[in-house]
């Protein structure tokens, strides 16, 4: 995330004189006096600089409460849709695997004497049923990464938020939305080899002849799981995380903070002696 800071500069001094011509002064006017009317040019300077800063510090206020008020709302939404995904991973790992570990059941524990085809099917569900149940607990116990930024982010709120503390929590924002769209594409192709395995053990089943009809079945029943969980994964894949998502969302409803913007304000004085025109800008 990116920080800008402006800093503010008296851009230039122009000195009018608002008389053509001027009588001579009274020799008797004091030291003083001419003090005075001589630095009217600059008093009326700085004060178009403390209007400039003023300005450019109540936008700064502005834009950080602004910003903080839409960050509460868009982590907020993330970390509850980021919850629920978990939730259903956590849920579908375990069924999955409970399923296929049946499976790896039915296969090696059969009254009738087996196949080198039917051990292989029992023995390839038993590690795919041990990886998926194995992926579903940690999915169900684990805290995500959402969550524990969510509760540092209500801890800075209660405490104040400051501009540094809200940049380091948009680069943390940006940065997990990177990461979830890389794991995304892994997920896409992930489940698309996925799918055309189970299309090649479709494919393949009917064709060995010394096969009964159990293998057969069980061929058909992989095959199937294959290419239904490969292009339903393959699918889901194209949809934004919540992560992604709330990047995307803050940026269009972000406010800019005054950095590298020109801004600029004229401030008019008048004496007995002229006037004056100071310019003040920030850039």
């Amino acid at each position: 995330m990116r920080t800008c800071s402006a800093f503010p500069l008296i851009a230039c001094f122009l000195i009018l004189s608002a008389s053509a011509a001027r009588a001579q002064e009274p020799s008797s006017e004091s030291a003083s006096e001419k003090k005075v009317v001589d630095e009217t040019p600059d008093a009326a300077s700085a004060e178009a600089l403390r209007l400039v800063i003023e300005e450019r510090s109540a936008t700064m206020r502005a834009a950080l409460e602004h910003n903080a008020r839409v960050f509460d709302q868009i982590l907020l939404l993330s970390t509850e849709a980021t919850i629920r995904q978990q939730k259903f991973a956590a849920a579908a790992g375990i069924t999955g695997g409970m399923v296929m570990l049946g499976l790896a059941a039915w296969r090696l524990i059969e009254n009738d004497p087996q196949s080198a085809y039917s051990r292989g099917l029992g023995v390839m569900f038993m590690t795919l049923g041990m990886a998926d149940l194995t992926t579903g607990v940690y999915a169900a116990t684990r805290v995500s990464h959402e969550k524990r930024r969510l509760e540092r982010w209500e801890r800075a709120r209660e405490n104040g938020v400051t501009p540094v503390e809200l940049a380091h929590f948009e680069g943390e924002l940006q940065s997990s939305s990177e990461t979830r769209n890389g794991e995304r594409l892994l997920l896409r192709w992930n489940g698309l080899t996925h799918a055309i395995a189970g299309g090649l053990i479709l494919a393949f089943t009917p064709i060995p002849d010394g096969s009964s009809r159990t293998d057969r079945v069980a061929g058909y029943i992989v095959g199937g799981l294959f290419f239904g969980v490969g292009m339903g994964t393959f699918a889901a894949s194209f949809r934004p995380t919540p992560s992604e998502k709330a990047w995307s969302e803050y940026n269009k409803r972000k406010m800019s903070a005054p950095g590298h913007e020109f801004s600029w304000r004229i401030s008019p004085s008048f004496s007995r002696r002229g006037g004056a025109l100071s310019f003040g800008a920030t850039f």
